[in-house]
């Protein structure tokens, strides 16, 4: 494509900087007195523009029509993370109560998995998995992942990041009217594996209408009877 193009392109996305990088491009034409074909960088400036464009839709990872069915079957239901934070959840109307040190900024914009994820709403936790350290319930994840995938092919059961459970809870919250990880649940938490400094990580539980949705931490070393293994299925 030549240079020309790129410049055109770029004036069309009305983004100053662009613009700036477009009058560049104009200068060096000007001089060269001739046009140049540069099939890569209209490669890199078409896909940055598609890229930055905030009506692009997330594309995220979905199970197949066979899987969607059998874990179904099992009990599970389905629900599409898309990225979301607790600041873009709070921004939302989203209530949250936090126990986290307050130097921990970033911690609120770490965003979701953008991938479809099951959960068996009846027992999100496995059994007798409090108690433990992140290590031994990794384990009994893993164990149910191998149970679960000789049920339904090409799925595996993880621990998830602080994010992945918060999007999650709200969207059972607006599905279901019921609050995951709340009363029925007996307010446990579900144990992340989202670092919040030195060998602590990020538990998300203990969902309640009035407060919002807890969000604390615990040591990965030691364990705690509300704290739980909360398996997420997702497409491998």
């Amino acid at each position: 494509m030549a240079m020309q193009h790129i410049e055109d392109e770029l004036r069309r996305t009305g983004d100053p900087r662009r613009q700036a990088f477009a009058d560049v491009i104009a200068g060096i034409h000007k001089s060269l007195g001739e046009d140049i074909l540069f099939p890569s960088a209209v490669t890199l400036v078409e896909t940055r523009t598609v890229a930055q464009t905030p009506e692009t839709p997330v594309e995220i990872k979905r199970f197949s029509q066979e899987q969607r069915e059998a874990l179904e079957k099992e009990g599970f239901v389905i629900y599409g993370l898309t990225g979301q934070s607790i600041k873009t959840l709070r921004d939302g109307g989203r209530k949250f109560r936090s126990t986290l040190p307050k130097e921990l900024p970033d911690f609120e914009a770490l965003g979701s998995m953008h991938s479809e994820v099951a959960i068996h709403p009846s027992k999100p936790f496995l059994p007798k998995s409090n108690n433990k350290t992140l290590a031994q319930q990794e384990k009994m994840v893993e164990k149910f992942s191998q149970g679960l995938g000789k049920k339904v092919q090409g799925v595996k059961a993880i621990i998830g990041q602080a994010p992945d459970y918060e999007e999650l809870a709200f969207r059972h919250l607006d599905a279901t009217r019921e609050h995951l990880f709340g009363a029925k649940d007996i307010y446990n938490y579900a144990r992340t594996k989202t670092p919040t400094g030195g060998s602590r990580v990020a538990c998300v539980g203990d969902f309640r209408a009035d407060r919002g949705l807890g969000v604390g931490d615990l040591c990965a070393g030691l364990g705690h009877g509300d704290v739980r293994a909360a398996p997420l299925v997702v497409p491998v």
